[in-house]
């Protein structure tokens, strides 16, 4: 549901916007109304309206002042529609100028001003759509990086994409959060996540933040962002702020913060210093998961902590973890089981330290989630059920490790024989299947499939000669059609079930397509 809030100095016009159209129906919800501008400015501050729809002349501050300071301090600014008599066009000219989406003339036409809603209503989507759908793109893009950077990938071209996809000035100190989600299901992820973190860090900027894979979000953050606190400062916060909200809310059972240290080298050694240390703490905070929020900066310096971290390095020879780690990215199933096998066989001579044993479990079990999220492979509940397994200390590590290893395997080389032709059929079939999740994404895809979004955007084009968004809706109406059709469903429970959360954007949606409101359709033919 679009918010909207109105603005006039006449109470009469004031009580005719409310009446003269059915605003829940053309998908608004009315949040504020005030009489004036200045009485409009902390409102809409502190509604964040998708739009205002707002007199020109008030007295005090008049609709061209009031939209000029909204544009000068509210982020997303909303869509103006202005008000305005006949004799007053060339202020509405200027407020167009200004950034106005239209303006509607006195006395209001109910016709008109529910034109107007669904315009501007349809802009407003149609922005969504393609923020989002870039936004997708660079978080991606973001990932594939990360994981480029800490796979030990240098260059100036990448160092180059460093600094524009993670909008990090030259010279700058960088610091990481590893947010840690333990789902109760396993969703894609939601924008709701992303900005329940940002908010937490204090981070306004969207770019910094994507999905790692297998429950985990990286935040890049540096100095020159507006919050750059200490490592104290924002652990205190971040504790705070994860002592309120219920992780079940987001589809959550948990989740955690890794505060990596500070960098001032150049990029991308900056990323994969912070990266690397995240990844000591992830050691530590496996042998001790109460603690939902470390800092690396007030952890290094103890002596636990670093002789649990110079026991993981020692008890286990590099060449036998990188062994694992390239047999579950080979071809070779049997180099897979055989990598597993000396690796178990050489931690069973380590008689002396059950804890050692155990931190180089929980590390090799970090090295294989970190190669699937890598390749695009989600393997969130085998990799938990390898982990529950470490920290109970039962007898099925070895065999739960082989499982996650074959998993990962198989689903690297998945597609590996499949020609493009079959692949794209099963891209389609797939969407078809989950049109109506709300969590479906290009993103989602991608992963499952082990494919760019760049070329999943494509295939959906060539197969279907719509865009990803537009193919989603028809299929979601569709379903629609045949529910009116052979059920009782009411509208609303329709809405749910094919996968819309916006009742207004759904009943659009469906006239735009079909031609008729879903309660004509359903009428007709129910």
């Amino acid at each position: 549901m679009l918010k909207a809030v109105i603005v006039d100095d006449e109470p009469s016009v004031l009580e005719g916007l409310k009446i003269f159209v059915d605003w829940q129906k053309e998908g608004y919800e009315i949040v504020g109304e005030a009489s004036d501008g200045l009485s409009a400015f902390p409102i809409i501050c502190e509604k964040h309206p998708d739009l205002v729809i707002c007199d020109i002349r008030m007295p005090g501050l008049n609709g061209l002042e009031l939209l000029e300071k909204i544009r000068k301090t509210v982020s997303p600014v909303p869509k103006f529609l202005m008000l305005s008599g006949y004799s007053e066009f060339s202020y509405a000219r200027k407020a167009m100028q200004l950034g106005a989406v239209g303006y509607l003339t006195k006395p209001l036409d109910s016709e008109e001003l529910s034109s107007e809603l669904s315009r501007v209503a349809e802009i407003i989507e149609n922005e969504r759509r393609i923020n989002e759908e870039n936004l997708e793109f660079i978080r991606y893009t973001a990932n594939q990086l990360y994981n480029e950077i800490t796979s030990g990938k240098r260059g100036e071209k990448l160092k180059r994409k460093a600094h524009f996809i993670f909008d990090i000035p030259q010279r700058a100190k960088v610091r990481m959060i590893r947010f840690i989600t333990i789902p109760n299901i396993h969703p894609a992820p939601d924008s709701k996540i992303y900005d329940f973190f940002l908010n937490i860090a204090g981070v306004k900027n969207e770019n910094c933040i994507f999905y790692n894979g297998n429950g985990n979000y990286i935040l890049v953050m540096h100095d020159g962002m507006d919050f750059f606190p200490d490592y104290t400062e924002l652990a205190g916060r971040i504790k705070e702020i994860f002592s309120h909200p219920n992780p079940w809310v987001f589809g959550l059972h948990s989740f955690s913060a890794l505060i990596s240290g500070v960098s001032y080298d150049e990029m991308p050694e900056s990323i994969d210093i912070c990266s690397r240390q995240i990844e000591q703490l992830y050691t530590y905070y496996l042998l001790q998961p109460e603690n939902n929020v470390l800092c690396y900066e007030e952890l290094h310096k103890k002596p636990v902590f670093s002789e649990r971290i110079a026991k993981m390095e020692s008890v286990i020879p590099e060449r036998l973890f990188d062994k694992v780690i390239n047999a579950v990215k080979g071809n070779d199933y049997q180099q897979v089981v055989g990598a597993v096998e000396n690796f178990f066989d050489e931690l069973g001579k380590n008689a002396d330290s059950t804890l050692s044993n155990t931190i180089c479990l929980y590390r090799l079990a970090g090295m294989i989630g970190k190669t699937a999220s890598a390749c695009g492979v989600e393997a969130g509940s085998i990799l938990l059920d390898f982990i529950d397994a470490i920290g109970n200390g039962n007898g099925k590590c070895k065999e739960l490790a082989l499982s996650l290893c074959t998993y990962v395997f198989e689903q690297i080389n998945r597609n590996a024989g499949k020609s493009l032709v079959l692949l794209e059929n099963e891209i389609i079939d797939f969407i078809k299947a989950n049109c109506c999740t709300k969590n479906i994404s290009i993103q989602s895809i991608s992963e499952k499939f082990s494919i760019s979004p760049m070329i999943v955007s494509r295939i959906i084009k060539k197969k279907t000669g719509r865009k990803f968004n537009d193919y989603i809706n028809f299929l979601r109406i569709e379903h629609a059609k045949t529910l009116f059709a052979g059920t009782d469903m009411k509208i609303t429970a329709v809405c749910e079930e094919v996968g819309y959360s916006d009742y207004g954007y759904f009943i659009r949606k469906f006239k735009e397509l079909t031609g008729v409101l879903p309660s004509d359709y359903k009428k007709k033919y129910s």
